[in-house]
């Protein structure tokens, strides 16, 4: 099997997300807080031309839609059975040639730079202990001018803050009662505003932005039904001022700016 990783943490990344290959073919599409983070994606993609790589492309899940906006794709995953499912649900599709998959890691990009009119990188960066390299990356590919949609969690909102408050006293408790701590995939959410700098450090320049999955804690884990019927209800409040403290999910566009040479990125 192809590989890029090149370190524990991204060795866990990988077989975490092989193993939820099926998983995500089977559900992920059926998931209100995916579908919600589709549209408001492809609306800020709407009116981009070219090529466009897709970084954590999953089973090919955001793919049809790309195809059928014009746009040429090459996808990349951490994970080899995600890309394998990828090229299986891509077989035989109208437009199959305008697509590729492959085996990628988002820190160390294997195209040339000014490859690419557009990014889509959604439920990517969360894994990276930091954004920077990754963001260097993704603005080293872009063409100026070029367009990235970046969706990562918001750890601003009042879900994680609950629910990362609980998490402490939850190791507290495991602490004084001498329990080891459960084995988990470590998260890195962003803080809104600090990821615009990051992203005008990298010399992307923020454009538009949306907030969606309006959940709570613990409603969301001992109500799922009742949570999913009150983000439907919040979806409204996507684009409002009060979205980046009650989405859980941050949804950003930015475009590279001209003026960024590709050898300081």
């Amino acid at each position: 099997m192809e590989t890029t990783t090149s370190s524990p943490a991204k060795a866990n990344v990988q077989a975490l997300f092989d193993s939820l290959a099926l998983d995500y073919v089977r559900d992920r599409e059926r998931q209100f807080s995916f579908r919600s983070q589709k549209r408001i994606a492809i609306d800020m993609l709407a009116g981009v031309h070219g090529r466009l790589l897709e970084i954590g492309c999953g089973p090919a899940v955001m793919t049809p839609d790309l195809l059928a906006m014009g746009l040429e794709v090459r996808g990349i995953d951490v994970s080899g059975e995600m890309v394998r499912r990828a090229r299986q649900r891509m077989a035989g599709h109208p437009l199959e040639k305008r697509c590729r998959f492959e085996v990628g890691d988002v820190e160390r990009l294997r195209y040339p730079s000014a490859t690419f009119n557009a990014v889509l990188c959604m439920g990517v960066l969360e894994y990276l202990p930091r954004y920077s390299r990754a963001l260097a990356e993704i603005s080293r590919v872009l063409v100026p001018g070029g367009v990235v949609v970046i969706t990562l969690p918001n750890r601003a909102s009042s879900y994680h803050v609950a629910r990362s408050g609980y998490e402490v006293l939850r190791s507290l408790d495991r602490q004084l009662r001498r329990r080891s701590a459960p084995t988990y995939v470590a998260h890195n959410p962003c803080v809104p505003w600090k990821f615009d700098r990051e992203l005008a450090t990298a010399g992307l320049s923020k454009v538009a932005s949306r907030a969606c999955n309006f959940i709570f804690f613990p409603l969301q884990e001992l109500l799922p039904r009742a949570s999913e019927t009150l983000n439907r209800a919040l979806m409204p409040l996507a684009g409002s001022a009060v979205a980046p403290l009650l989405g859980a999910q941050y949804i950003v566009k930015a475009e590279k700016t001209a003026w960024r040479s590709a050898s300081s990125a």
